[in-house]
């Protein structure tokens, strides 16, 4: 499934995320700065950093941002984001809404996409013997449900400007998706001709925790019937962004922050090379695509740590020119990754944590200083970086940046450097989670600012639960005095 011959690809910025019942959070808006203003596509960066207490909502952004990559892109969203749906509440609701900037030679146009859909966790299901599926685990009983999505979407459609309306919705009653005015935008005549392919794409996506509107099934089922449809093209691009534009690294769920990786995009798709591990067998024409991404790295690295390379050693390559040795040249490789300094050569995995962190997350800046489409998201993005180095990269982002890019923090640096609009604070409150600070002049030291607030609260939404020192002094005290038992 390709895009068409000169198909447009637009610029794909997300403006403002909505959640609910999702983690700590029982609602949230978290509005980007496209979303309050009208930024022109290739202009400007869009940062966004998080902050706030520990267990307030920072980490819920990153993965709601996690979760919509994997359900976009159609694939499986894993089984640990079953526990991401609050306790207590039947589901969680996520809510995207996305800028598309199209330029032509002749026009240049938006649109505005909204899209919205519910997860919950059910059981596994078991086989006759009573064992759990594939999918099941003693650790994690249940799986991800996606459900009620709906794609609403504004601007130019056929020449014409819409309002923000419905385009499609997913529904389990007579016909699998709606409103019943576009159902022909994606199945053409043969709306009765396909319910039953339709039925059975819902129900496989459904077993396999991944979304009906946006699993290779469906979206090829509506390539072939829709005429290629604006309202089909819309799908395509967002399916299309998830997948080559969207890079989110998450500490909480999915364990990622645990074991650092980079991301390599190659001709056989992304290729995550585990940091810890000893080596990996990699395709040849893989390992090409990685060495030129490792030569970008290697551009930036010895500007932040002095003298410093990144080698991948792998076996010689076959020559790609010759034809009497081509099934050789498909014969995968063993590639390690090593770290050079000043003719000192080491296994990548034997640096320091915060030397892996910053290689791990290097290309991904780079993409977001140079790509207008990007959106990296990246949790606790100061975890053993350099206070000052963390504000120098972030301040180059912001004054020469193309790329989204979110992260969180505990390091207060950025207060100091980055622009007040593009900071968020979570707050106490889980029915408001985040906020933006008012009454911050141009002279305000954002940092100091927030200190002062944490302490006097003057703004409509508490953004810190105080401990207070003497209590928590002497629940460590007490804690001390329970001895174990006498033998």
């Amino acid at each position: 499934m390709k895009f068409r011959k000169n198909h447009i690809l637009p610029t794909v910025r997300i403006k403002k995320i909505e959640i609910s019942d999702f983690k700590s959070v029982h609602y949230g808006e978290v509005v980007f700065n496209c979303g309050r203003k009208f930024v022109p596509q290739d202009t400007e960066s869009d940062i966004l950093g998080i902050y706030g207490q520990n267990g307030s909502g920072k980490t819920a952004v990153i993965e709601a941002l996690s979760v919509l990559g994997y359900v976009m892109s159609g694939n499986t969203v894993p089984l640990p984001y079953t526990e991401c749906i609050a306790i207590g509440a039947e589901f969680a609701k996520l809510t995207f809404v996305f800028d598309l900037q199209y330029e032509a030679d002749e026009l240049s146009y938006i649109r505005t996409v909204t899209y919205s859909f519910k997860i919950c966790a059910v059981p596994n299901e078991t086989d006759d013997d009573g064992d759990r599926s594939r999918r099941g685990s003693i650790r994690y009983p249940n799986k991800v449900k996606i459900f009620d999505e709906n794609i609403s979407a504004a601007g130019f459609f056929g020449g014409n400007k819409q309002i923000q309306q419905n385009i499609l919705t997913v529904s389990m009653e007579n016909y699998p998706i709606g409103p019943s005015r576009k159902i022909s935008a994606y199945v053409g005549k043969d709306k009765d001709d396909v319910i039953v392919d339709l039925k059975v794409n819902q129900k496989t996506a459904a077993m396999n925790s991944m979304s009906f509107v946006f699993s290779k099934d469906t979206l090829e089922l509506f390539y072939r019937h829709s005429h290629y449809s604006e309202y089909f093209q819309v799908l395509m691009e967002l399916n299309h962004y998830a997948k080559h534009y969207l890079y989110v690294v998450s500490t909480g769920s999915t364990g990622s922050g645990d074991k650092p990786f980079i991301p390599f995009n190659t001709r056989m798709g992304l290729v995550c090379l585990d940091l810890f591990d000893t080596s990996r067998l990699v395709p040849q024409f893989v390992i090409r695509d990685i060495e030129h991404a490792i030569d970008k790295i290697n551009i930036v690295l010895p500007t932040i740590i002095a003298d410093m390379e990144l080698i991948a050693k792998h076996d010689e390559l076959d020559d790609e020119n010759d034809n009497k040795n081509a099934g050789k040249k498909d014969k995968p490789l063993e590639v390690k990754l090593l770290s050079k300094r000043k003719n000192v050569i080491i296994p990548l995995r034997d640096e320091s944590s915060g030397i892996i962190k910053l290689v791990s997350i290097l290309l991904l800046v780079v993409a977001a200083f140079n790509d207008r489409s990007i959106t990296v998201a990246i949790d606790e993005f100061d975890a053993g970086i350099y206070e000052y180095l963390l504000g120098e990269i972030l301040l180059g982002l912001e004054d020469y940046g193309k790329g989204q890019f979110i992260f969180t923090s505990h390091n207060l640096r950025p207060l100091e450097v980055l622009k007040k609009e593009d900071i968020i604070f979570t707050t106490s409150n889980p029915d408001n989670r985040y906020i933006r600070l008012k009454g911050v002049g141009k002279t305000n030291n954002l940092r100091d600012l927030y200190l002062r607030e944490i302490l006097g609260n003057t703004q409509d939404e508490q953004i810190y639960d105080a401990a207070k020192r003497q209590r928590m002094i002497a629940a460590f005290m007490k804690a001390g005095e329970l001895g174990g038992e006498e033998e």
